[in-house]
C-alpha cells in the first residue's frame, strides 16, 4: 500500500491522556480549596458586606466551573485512553496486513517470473517433441527412445508450469486478502479517531472559560470598590451605594462574573428616592451606558423613569427568547407577553423571569406622565405563568374604563404580577401576602420617586388574597397613596394591619380613601377570611350565607361601595358580578363556592358595576360611585 492506513504516534496520544489526568487532579484540588476558604477562611477573616458578598459567590462559581471543568478533563483523559486502545489494535492489525502483503507481494513476484521462465521452456520442449515425433512417424531413424524422452521432459515442464501458476493464484489472493484487512484497519482507526476528536471536544468544550485580562482587572476593581461600602450597610443600601461607586463597564463585568447580583437587587432593591436621585444626577451618556451595561437590574429598579424600564425590560425580553435553558413555565410567560405586549399602549414594567417563580408587570398608558397611576394586585392562583394575560386584560378593563370615566385627565394602570400567589392549599398563610408586600411597597414609593415635580394620584387596587398583600404593603410605604380600592378581599391579616388606620392612606373629607367591594354571589371570599384566619373588611360579607358557615373577624374602617348591578340614570345597565373571578369566565363542573364568575359578570369585566365603580375609586371621583359609598364603622 502507497500510505500507511494507521499514521498516529501512541505517544503522544499517552502522553495527552495523562496530561488531562493531571489536570482534572489539579483542578478538583483548585474547586476544594475554594470550598474551604469560602466556608472556613472568609468567616474566620470576618469579612462582610456587599464586596464579601460578591467574592463568595465569584469564588463558589469558581469552585464550581473548576470542578465542571475537572469532570469534563477526565472524561477528555478517558477519551484518549479509548482511543489509545483503539490506535494500537488498528495499527498492529494493519502492521501485521501490511507485512503478509510484503510477503504476498514477493511470492506473486517470484511465481510470475517462474511461470514466464518455464513458459519459454515448456513451448521450446513442447516444439522439440513434436518434431521427434513427426521424425518417427515418417520413418526416419530417431529412436523411439529419444522421442518419449523429449515429451516426458515437455510434461515435467508443464507440471512445473502449473504449480507456477497456482502459486500465482495463491499469492493473489494472499495480497488481496492482506490489502483488505490493512483497509479494515485504516476505517476502523478512522472511525475511532473521528469518535475521540468528537468525544474530547464534548468533554472539554467550555471546560474553563479564559477570562480575559481586562474583565479580570474590571472585576478586581469593582470588588475594591464594593469593599469601600460598609459591612454593616443593609443589602438594600449596598447596592444602591454600588451603583454610585461603580462605572457601567464595571457594572457589567460584575453581572456576567457574578449574575445572583441580579437577583441581590430584586429581593433586595434600593430605596427608590435616592435611585430616582442617583439618576438624574448622571449625564445622558451616562444613563446610555448604564442601560447598556444592566438592562437588566435597571428594568426592575423602582424609582427610575417607567419609559426607561420598558427599554430595559424589553432588551431582556428579546434575549430571554433565545435563552436556551428556559423551563415550560418561563416559555408560557414569554408566549403570554408576545400577545399582551402588541396591545399599543402596553409597556413592560418589569421582567424576572428567574425569581421564585417568572414575575412580571404590564403597564397601559404613558405612567412617566400620567395624571392617576393605579396598581392593580391579583390574588390566588394568579403567577406570570398562568395569569399574564388575564390580569393583563383585567389591568386593561380598568384602565379602559377610567378613560371613560375620567376623560379630562390621562390614566396609567399597572398589572402587578411581582409575588407568589398562593393556590387553595397556601392561600391560609400570610407567608407569601407578607413577601410579596416589601416588593409591591417599594414599587408604590418608586412612582412617586420617578415623578417627583410632576406627582400623579397614585391608587392601589386589589383583589382577594391581593388585598391581603396590598394592605400588608401599605404598612411598609414611606409616602401615602391617594386610595386603596378591594374587591372581593380575602381578608387583612391582623397580625401586620391591627386596623385600617394602620395603613398608609391619605383621607378625603375626613375618612380614609379606603374602599371595598363584596358581591353577593361571591361566597368564597368571606370563607377563605374565615379559613384564613384573616378579618373580613365587608362586614355584609362577614355575615352572608357563606360566613354562616365560620363567621370570620371583621375589620371596619373602609366605605363600601356596591357591585350588585344597576341601571344608570341615561338607561345603560351595569351587570351584577355573580363569583369571585376578577374576570368571569364559563365554567363546567363544580363550582366551589362560586369562586367561577360566569363570563363577562367578573369584578373587572366591563359593564359590570363593580368595575365602574372601581374606575371612580381609584381615580378620586367619589361622588359620582353608583349608589353610594357606605362607611363600614
Amino acid at each position: 500500500m502507497d500510505t500507511d492506513p494507521t499514521p498516529g504516534d501512541t505517544g503522544t496520544v499517552d502522553a495527552l491522556a495523562s496530561h488531562l489526568r493531571k489536570w482534572a487532579e489539579r483542578l478538583d484540588g483548585q474547586a476544594t480549596a475554594a470550598d474551604d476558604l469560602v466556608n472556613t477562611g472568609l468567616e474566620a477573616a470576618a469579612w462582610s458586606g456587599l464586596a464579601a458578598d460578591v467574592f463568595r459567590d465569584r469564588l463558589r462559581t469558581l469552585a464550581d466551573a473548576a470542578r465542571i471543568a475537572s469532570s469534563r478533563h477526565s472524561a477528555g483523559a478517558a477519551a484518549a485512553t479509548t482511543w489509545l486502545t483503539s490506535m494500537t489494535t488498528s495499527q498492529n492489525t494493519a502492521d501485521a496486513a501490511l507485512q503478509d502483503a510484503e510477503e504476498a507481494q514477493a511470492d506473486l513476484e517470484e511465481a510470475e517470473a517462474k511461470v514466464a521462465a518455464l513458459g519459454v521452456e515448456h513451448a521450446a520442449l513442447l516444439l522439440a517433441a513434436d518434431a521427434l515425433q513427426r521424425a518417427y512417424a515418417s520413418g526416419k531413424e530417431s529412436s523411439r527412445r529419444t522421442m518419449l524422452d523429449a515429451r516426458r521432459a515437455e510434461q515435467d515442464t508443464e507440471d512445473t508450469l502449473i504449480r507456477a501458476r497456482f502459486a500465482i493464484e495463491d499469492a493473489q489472493e494472499r495480497l488481496d486478502d492482506a490489502r483488505k484487512r490493512a483497509r479494515q484497519a485504516g476505517h476502523e482507526y478512522d472511525a475511532a479517531e473521528k469518535t475521540f476528536a468528537s468525544a474530547l471536544d464534548e468533554a472539554l468544550q467550555g471546560a474553563m472559560p479564559v477570562i480575559p485580562a481586562p474583565q479580570v482587572a474590571a472585576f478586581a476593581t469593582a470588588v475594591s470598590k464594593l469593599s469601600a461600602i460598609a459591612g454593616s450597610a443593609s443589602a438594600n443600601a449596598a447596592l444602591m451605594e454600588s451603583l454610585t461607586r461603580l462605572t457601567p463597564e464595571e457594572l457589567r463585568i460584575l453581572i456576567a462574573q457574578d449574575p445572583e447580583i441580579v437577583q441581590r437587587f430584586w429581593e433586595h432593591p434600593p430605596p427608590p428616592d435616592r435611585v430616582a436621585t442617583w439618576w438624574k444626577r448622571l449625564l445622558p451618556e451616562q444613563r446610555a451606558a448604564f442601560q447598556t451595561a444592566a438592562p437588566e437590574i435597571l428594568g426592575n429598579l423602582a424609582g427610575l423613569p417607567y419609559g426607561v424600564r420598558n427599554t430595559c425590560n424589553l432588551t431582556i425580553y428579546e434575549r430571554a427568547k433565545k435563552r436556551p435553558d428556559l423551563t415550560p413555565e418561563q416559555r408560557k410567560v414569554l408566549s403570554a407577553l408576545k400577545d399582551v405586549l402588541a396591545r399599543g399602549s402596553a409597556s413592560l414594567v418589569s421582567f424576572n423571569l428567574d425569581a421564585s417563580v417568572p414575575m412580571v408587570a404590564i403597564g397601559y398608558g404613558d405612567l412617566d406622565t400620567a395624571h392617576t397611576v393605579t396598581w392593580a394586585a391579583p390574588g390566588m392562583n394568579s403567577d406570570a405563568t398562568d395569569a399574564t394575560r388575564n390580569w393583563s386584560q383585567a389591568a386593561w378593563n380598568l384602565y379602559e374604563e377610567q378613560r371613560k370615566r375620567d376623560g379630562r385627565h390621562t390614566h396609567g394602570v399597572i398589572g402587578w404580577l411581582g409575588y407568589d400567589t398562593p393556590d387553595l392549599v397556601t392561600v391560609n398563610n400570610p407567608a407569601l401576602a407578607q413577601d410579596g408586600a416589601w416588593r409591591f411597597a417599594i414599587e408604590l414609593d418608586g412612582t412617586r420617586a420617578s415623578r417627583a415635580g410632576n406627582l400623579p394620584s397614585v391608587a392601589v387596587l386589589a383583589h382577594s388574597y391581593g388585598t391581603t398583600m396590598a394592605a400588608n404593603a401599605l404598612t411598609h410605604t414611606k409616602y401615602p397613596v391617594d386610595s386603596f380600592t378591594m374587591l372581593g378581599s380575602a381578608g387583612i391579616d391582623t397580625d401586620t394591619v391591627t386596623s385600617l388606620a394602620d395603613l398608609h392612606v391619605k383621607k378625603t373629607g375626613g375618612l380614609p380613601s379606603i374602599y371595598t367591594t363584596a358581591a353577593s354571589q361571591d361566597q368564597l371570599a368571606p370563607f377563605g377570611s374565615t379559613v384564613g384566619g384573616r378579618a373580613e373588611p365587608n362586614p355584609e360579607a362577614a355575615f352572608s350565607p357563606a360566613g354562616t358557615l365560620a363567621p370570620a373577624a371583621v375589620i371596619r374602617g373602609a366605605q363600601s361601595f356596591s357591585s350588585e348591578g344597576t341601571t344608570l340614570p341615561n338607561g345603560d345597565r351595569l351587570k351584577q358580578t355573580r363569583g369571585h373571578s376578577a374576570l368571569g369566565e364559563n365554567h363546567d363542573g363544580f363550582n366551589f363556592l362560586n369562586g367561577y364568575a360566569p363570563e363577562g359578570h367578573g369584578y373587572l369585566d366591563p359593564k359590570t358595576e363593580a368595575l365602574y365603580n372601581a374606575a371612580l375609586t381609584t381615580t378620586g371621583h367619589l361622588g359620582e360611585v353608583v349608589g353610594g359609598l357606605r362607611p363600614t364603622r
